[in-house]
């Protein structure tokens, strides 16, 4: 079944509002963008539509979601393709989900312990920034780095970095370590399964790591030319650093993680 039949369908059942049908006639449009232009799976490109609609505002904070049994038909996708998408965005706070009320863009409700070791704020307004679009690069390291203290000086690693920019226009860079011992098979991963989602959990059902111990070190640094075009930050002034050191529960080290945010756009909540 096409995409505008399954979209008359929803309409004829779950989508009685006109203004509903135009929100999935432009989460359809961005289903067949995002699978058009990237290899990605179909739960990710549900994923990447509805955080892209989120994004570019055709669904505001506050606004809901069509039903699951609508997104279904949307999409073109089963039950639990989804739900998958949904949950992948509630864990990096795009979306509310309650029984019985429905699944909603988020708006100044306080973001979960899932999300990150941290949550930004804005400064002005002091409610969560959360983030609107993201590019993500994986390659593997067998140099020395920061890193090292954590994660030992003679171990490859995978790096994960990310260029994150919030629905308020601020701008992050974040870099993720792992040993590649301990990520074995990472590199096998479509990276877009990645992209607008918490890494975390994802670590933890695929490559069955968990986190159990974390400390974090937040300073403040003048990021050189580089380090700016790298991560495509913007502001001259001062930086946050964050480093978040990770541990299973035998104690042995998971990631180290680096997250660079000028202090100028937000305030830190631990």
């Amino acid at each position: 079944m096409g995409t505008a039949e399954n979209i008359g369908k929803a309409q004829a059942g779950d989508l009685p509002n006109a203004e509903e049908l135009k929100v999935c006639h432009v989460l359809a449009a961005e289903m067949k963008a995002v699978l058009a232009s990237q290899r990605c799976t179909k739960r990710t490109a549900a994923r990447l539509a509805i955080s892209n609609a989120i994004r570019s505002k055709v669904l505001k904070p506050g606004d809901y979601l069509p039903s699951e049994l609508a997104l279904t038909k949307v999409f073109d996708v089963s039950l639990g393709t989804v739900q998958a998408a949904l949950l992948q965005l509630r864990d990096v706070g795009l979306i509310i989900r309650r029984r019985g009320d429905g699944t909603r863009v988020a708006a100044q409700e306080p973001l979960a312990e899932t999300v990150w070791h941290f949550r930004f704020q804005s400064r002005e307004s002091g409610k969560p920034l959360r983030i609107a679009e993201e590019s993500i690069q994986l390659e593997t390291v067998d140099d020395a780095g920061f890193w090292s203290d954590h994660l030992g000086a003679d171990r490859a690693c995978y790096r994960i970095t990310r260029r994150l920019q919030m629905l308020d226009g601020t701008r992050a860079g974040a870099d993720m370590y792992l040993p590649c011992s301990l990520a074995s098979g990472l590199d096998t991963v479509d990276i877009n399964e990645l992209m607008m989602t918490n890494i975390r959990p994802f670590l933890e059902e695929r490559l069955n790591l968990k986190v159990t111990g974390r400390e974090h070190l937040v300073t403040t640094v003048m990021p050189d030319a580089q380090t700016l075009k790298t991560y495509q930050l913007t502001s001259d002034g001062p930086y946050y650093e964050i480093h978040a050191r990770t541990w299973s529960s035998d104690s042995a080290p998971v990631y180290h993680q680096r997250i660079l945010v000028a202090v100028c756009d937000c305030n830190l909540k631990f």
